[in-house]
């Protein structure tokens, strides 16, 4: 046997490892060493492959893949700085906990440290950012090295999906010929099963909760992302308990089939404005906290002597910023709230649940009246995206302002379809191509991106996956040339001199020049009703489109302060004293 034919069984046999546990999808950066895996992965039936040039795009486009269907998904890239592009999308991956197995190919052993070309340091590249790191052996022939090839690639999939889920980092050295034995027979397949049991609370346990929450005055706090599916569970939850609900954008509660006056999708604006006679005697949080800020500041503010504090902390990470926590509860979240939903016997008093429903009603009345709600701006354009979203829609939402106008601004639909974001490092790299992963599980449905110019220059060269692959994104683009979230922050303080270049950072890019070296159509909105009639055209012809609102930075910065002026107002508090 060849040396090509051993490599290539040696690595067949990965492949196979990875398949038996749930492989089915692949994103390739072309480049010499990567040779041998590149053509087994493309030619394997069973798997279906991208190919992007470009290797920061692609891994976030196979972030996006994995964040949408789920499923383990592979990236392979050749030796050199290719891999160090991966870095950015394998730190988000990490922090949000998604499945994917990034393949580097490296220079043999006797080629490292020695001058060799496009060869540097691969061993352990992405440091604690990864779950696990594998240095695989070089390709041998034997039984012994095929057994182990295959459990390597069965492991490191199974332990990219195990909870916490994240990336796992292998690193091939591969000896040159770098073309694998195409006209060799393959290995027989092998598959092997694994039973998966969930981290669940004993009975006793479970009372425990239910008689420490039930009839108490208490706040369900959900962060992190959810199905539809979930998040229809913590809506029952909330129910059962009458307690009000605070959730991320991303947990997607506020566009859940289950609707619920207790959904308090405003509380951003209003939770720092009200006169809250009566502290919360609970708070349950589960998992991250939420983007919004004054919901942080809220909690920090709870005294532990009068309010009782529960972290379900599914992945057992402690991701508590606040530490504040009192009782941590390390379970499986949905396994948890089914089962408890049963034992929950005593509702808690309607008057606690009525003046959390008054200000949430009273804030979205509020926001009705304002004019620059019934104009086009990029704060009314965000929250028209999330009314006109399709029944089985997906939107990914951008980091920065766009995100925090959905969080502020947009109140509950019952438009049941899937909001995606990268809120792992909360970067806006790599926003582009994600939400191409996105299109890419469901191409037939409504796909759209919401997302801001900064944002979206970091990542136009994803732009070319949506041509090359034909997929119907729909991009939304609030232009307010530059940072906007800057304005919201301290920075805006400064003088013009120094705020402009340093932190509003205008790009001054004619975009609709980017959808025409993209083939995307382009159209520049005019009106709140222009774009009405094309976010409604998507739910029936997706394509790849980009429509450019043009706003102004100061004018969002002063819409939130008028709401918030005009809360104060109606609350009664004064904030001279």
């Amino acid at each position: 046997m060849t040396s090509q034919s051993e490599m290539t069984n040696y690595l067949h046999a990965f492949v196979e490892g990875m398949i038996s546990n749930g492989v089915v999808q692949a994103v390739i950066s072309p480049g010499s060493r990567s040779t041998p895996l590149a053509l087994l992965l493309h030619r394997q039936e069973k798997i279906e492959t991208f190919i992007e040039v470009d290797e920061r795009s692609a891994a976030f486009f196979a972030l996006g893949l994995s964040k949408t269907s789920g499923k383990p998904v592979v990236l392979l890239c050749t030796s050199g700085t290719a891999a160090a592009n991966y870095y950015p999308a394998v730190c988000e991956a990490y922090a949000s906990h998604i499945p994917l197995l990034v393949l580097t190919t490296d220079r043999p052993h006797e080629l490292r440290q020695v001058g060799a070309p496009q060869a540097m340091d691969q061993f352990h590249l992405f440091q604690g950012h990864v779950k696990l790191f594998i240095e695989m052996a070089i390709p041998e022939g034997s039984k012994t090295m095929l057994d182990y090839s295959y459990w390597q690639g069965m492991r490191a999939t199974d332990t990219a999906c195990q909870t916490p889920k994240g990336p796992i980092h292998l690193n091939f050295p591969l000896r040159e010929p770098l073309l694998p034995d195409l006209t060799h027979p393959m290995l027989a397949e092998k598959t092997t099963e694994v039973i998966v049991g969930k981290k669940q609370l004993s009975e006793s346990q479970l009372m425990m909760c239910a008689n420490a929450w039930q009839g108490k005055k208490g706040v369900l706090v959900v962060g992190g992302s959810h199905t539809p599916e979930e998040a229809g569970l913590f809506i029952e939850l909330a129910e059962t308990l009458n307690w009000p609900i605070i959730s991320d954008p991303l947990a997607n509660i506020t566009s859940n089939s289950k609707t619920s006056p207790l959904i308090m999708s405003c509380a951003d604006l209003f939770i720092q404005e009200v006169d809250m006679n009566h502290r919360p005697e609970v708070v349950v949080r589960f998992g991250m906290l939420p983007i919004s800020k004054n919901t942080m500041l809220w909690l920090q503010s709870l005294n532990e002597d009068e309010t009782m504090i529960y972290f379900i902390d599914e992945t057992g990470e402690w991701q508590d910023q606040l530490k504040q926590v009192q009782t941590a509860i390390q379970v499986e979240e949905q396994t948890f709230v089914q089962m408890l939903l049963n034992k929950i016997k005593v509702q808690t008093s309607v008057s606690w649940r009525n003046q959390w429903i008054n200000w949430q009603k009273a804030t979205e009345q509020l926001l009705k009246e304002f004019s620059e709600m019934n104009t086009l701006n990029e704060t009314s354009a965000s929250v028209l995206v999330h009314e006109k979203m399709a029944e089985d829609g997906q939107l990914f939402v951008s980091n920065s302002n766009a995100i925090r106008f959905l969080d502020r601004f947009a109140s509950a639909e019952n438009n049941v379809y899937q909001l995606f974001g990268n809120r792992g490092i909360n970067g806006i790299d790599g926003i582009v191509s994600t939400a191409l992963g996105m299109c890419a599980i469901n191409p037939d449905r409504q796909n759209i991106l919401l997302i801001g110019d900064l944002a979206m220059y970091h990542d136009m060269n994803g732009l070319l996956l949506a041509k090359r692959y034909k997929l119907p994104l729909t991009i939304v683009l609030l232009n307010n040339n530059g940072g906007g979230i800057f304005s919201f922050l301290s920075q805006r303080q400064l003088e013009t001199d120094d705020f402009e270049p340093i932190f509003g950072t205008p790009i001054d890019l004619d975009f609709s020049l980017v959808a025409q070296l993209y083939d995307a159509e382009y159209v520049k909105a005019v009106s709140l009703e222009q774009l009405d009639c094309l976010l409604e055209k998507t739910k029936k012809q997706p394509k790849f489109q980009l429509i450019e609102v043009v706003g102004d930075r100061q004018d969002n910065v002063l819409l939130y302060e008028k709401v918030v002026k005009s809360l104060r107002e109606i609350f009664g508090i004064d904030y001279e004293k």
